[in-house]
C-alpha cells in the first residue's frame, strides 16, 4: 500500500484510540482501561499472526528489542491513558505528538550533526509544546482546572512524548527483524504482563469491566494494535518518510475529536502551537 495511506491509517487510528481512552479511562481507572486494551489487542494480533502465510521468524538475537518496545508501549501508553483522562485533550494530545522531534534530540545526544533545517524544525516544535502549555492556563478556574493540575498534566504528556520517541525507534529496528506484525503481536505480550505486574507490585484489586464498556475497549485495542502495525508497515522501504510524517498528525486528530465532541474551548494561541508542532514535526519526520 501507498506509505501515505499506511501514515493515514497510522493517524485516523491513532488518534481515535485516544480519544476513546478519554472516556474508558475516566470509567474505569487509565491502567484498567490499558490492560483491557491490551489484551484485546494481544489476542486478535496473535490469531492474525497465527494464520498469516508469513512465517514465524524465530531468531532469538533480536528479542530484547521486543522486550524494550512492549516495556516502553507500555509505560508510555499509561502515561497518555493518564493524561488524557485528566484533561484537557487538546493540550496533552499535541504535546504528547510532538515526540518526533524528541527521536532527532536523542540523535544528536549520541553524535548526530543536524542541519540547519533539522535545527529549525526542532526549535518550531518546542516552540508549539510551549505555546501549548502556556495555553493551558485558559482551562484555569471556570473549566475547574487548577494551575498544579495542569502542570502535573503537561508533565505527563511530555513523559509521554519522551517514552514514545525512543519505544517508536527500538520497534522499528525490531520489526526489520520480525516483520511488522510479529513485532507488535509480541510486544503486545510483553506489555500486558508488564501491567499485570504493575497491578500486583501495586497490590490492587483485580480489575472488573462492566459488560457495556467491552465493546469500546475491544474497539480501542483493535485501533490502538492496528496503528502500530500501519506505521511500522509504512516505515519499510521507498517512502517510509512519508508514512511517519503522515501518522504523526495522529494528535491533531485527537484534537479535532475533542474539539467536535467534548467542545472543549480552544484559543488562538492553541491553534497556532499545534500547528507549529504539526509543521516541525512534518519536517523532521520528512528528513529523516
Amino acid at each position: 500500500m501507498n506509505p501515505a495511506l499506511w501514515g493515514l491509517a497510522t493517524a485516523l487510528s491513532w488518534g481515535s484510540a485516544d480519544f476513546i481512552a478519554r472516556f474508558t479511562g475516566r470509567a474505569l481507572g487509565p491502567q484498567t482501561a490499558l490492560l483491557g486494551m491490551l489484551g484485546v489487542s494481544a489476542v486478535i494480533l496473535s490469531l492474525i499472526l497465527w494464520y498469516s502465510p508469513v512465517p514465524f521468524v524465530r531468531d532469538p538475537s533480536g528479542w530484547w528489542l521486543i522486550l524494550l518496545t512492549g516495556l516502553g508501549i507500555m509505560t508510555a501508553t499509561l502515561l497518555l491513558y493518564w493524561g488524557l483522562v485528566r484533561g484537557p485533550v487538546t493540550v496533552v494530545a499535541p504535546i504528547a505528538g510532538s515526540y518526533p522531534a524528541l527521536n532527532v534530540a536523542l540523535a544528536v545526544a549520541l553524535g548526530a550533526r543536524p542541519s540547519a533545517l533539522d535545527w529549525a524544525a526542532m526549535a518550531a516544535v518546542m516552540a508549539g509544546v510551549i505555546v501549548v502549555a502556556r495555553a493551558a492556563r485558559s482551562f484555569e478556574g471556570p473549566t475547574g482546572y487548577t494551575r498544579a493540575q495542569l502542570r502535573f498534566t503537561i508533565g505527563l504528556a511530555l513523559g509521554a512524548a519522551l517514552t514514545f520517541s525512543v519505544t517508536i525507534a527500538v520497534a522499528q529496528q525490531a520489526s526489520y527483524l520480525y516483520g511488522e506484525l510479529q513485532t507488535v503481536a509480541l510486544s503486545r505480550w510483553v506489555s500486558l504482563l508488564a501491567c499485570v505486574l504493575l497491578f500486583l507490585v501495586r497490590r490492587q484489586a483485580p480489575p472488573r469491566v462492566p459488560l457495556r464498556w467491552w465493546p469500546w475497549i475491544g474497539l480501542q485495542g483493535l485501533l490502538d494494535g492496528g496503528a502500530y502495525v500501519a506505521l511500522l508497515a509504512g516505515s519499510q522501504g521507498p517512502g517510509a518518510e512519508i508514512a511517519v510524517v503522515v501518522g504523526s498528525g495522529f494528535g491533531a486528530v485527537t484534537v479535532l475529536l475533542a474539539r467536535l465532541v467534548l467542545r472543549e474551548a480552544m484559543t488562538w494561541a492553541q491553534w497556532a502551537g499545534i500547528a507549529a508542532i504539526l509543521s516541525g514535526v512534518a519536517i523532521l519526520s520528512g528528513l529523516h
